[in-house]
């Protein structure tokens, strides 16, 4: 289901106010709130996914980010900034792809490749760039001053940072009815609101 973090918050305020007209909502503290609640259901949907030996991530949940600058660190490395925090995943699948315009896409490799190959023919990646990741950048290796690239693109999973609130999701439609329902209960709690008592024919 096509969606946005605002329009999500937006329903979630428009419940609360139907409880009560009194409420004041924090609307930042509501938008920080369906992030949250939103990347920990996608993170646990994508893990069930991949404990069930599924290989794929369902391409909806990646988005692209372009233009990320490629910077050169004291130790001769070229490196980028991961451009959003995201979803840690087995086999490192969070991220899809790291490449150029150009269509010529990067190698995924071991943390600390250079060292662990070094002086191996492996090492070489017959000719292509790879990358890992480090921290907070992504270190590229084999790759030096012939053929580094001003910018790359990046396709990750729910990079929720880089989006805007009224960016496009597409978003299953039963994590977004467990999110509603969820940040609702939270501002419910917060806000003492009474819940509605479920009427189950005992006096």
């Amino acid at each position: 289901m096509l969606t946005s973090k605002s329009k999500i918050a937006e329903q979630i305020s428009l419940r609360i106010r139907q409880e009560t007209s009194d409420a004041s909502i924090d609307e930042r503290e509501l938008m920080i709130s369906v992030h949250q609640k939103l990347s920990a259901l996608i993170r646990n949907r994508l893990y069930e996914t991949k404990g069930n030996e599924c290989q794929e991530v369902s391409g909806t949940l990646y988005y692209p980010i372009d233009d990320i600058e490629v910077s050169k660190n004291r130790r001769g490395q070229y490196f980028c900034k991961v451009p959003s925090t995201t979803i840690d995943l087995p086999f490192g699948v969070e991220i899809k792809r790291v490449g150029t315009d150009k269509g010529v896409g990067f190698v995924p490799v071991q943390n600390g490749f250079d060292d662990l190959f070094a002086g191996l023919a492996s090492s070489s990646l017959e000719g292509k760039v790879g990358y890992y990741k480090s921290g907070i950048n992504l270190i590229f290796t084999n790759m030096d001053s012939s053929n580094n690239p001003s910018t790359v693109n990046i396709e990750m999973a729910i990079p929720f940072d880089a989006l805007d609130e009224d960016d496009e999701l597409n978003i299953p439609t039963d994590i977004i009815a467990q999110v509603v329902e969820s940040v609702f209960t939270d501002f419910v709690r917060t806000l003492q609101i009474p819940e509605d008592e479920v009427n189950n024919g005992i006096s």
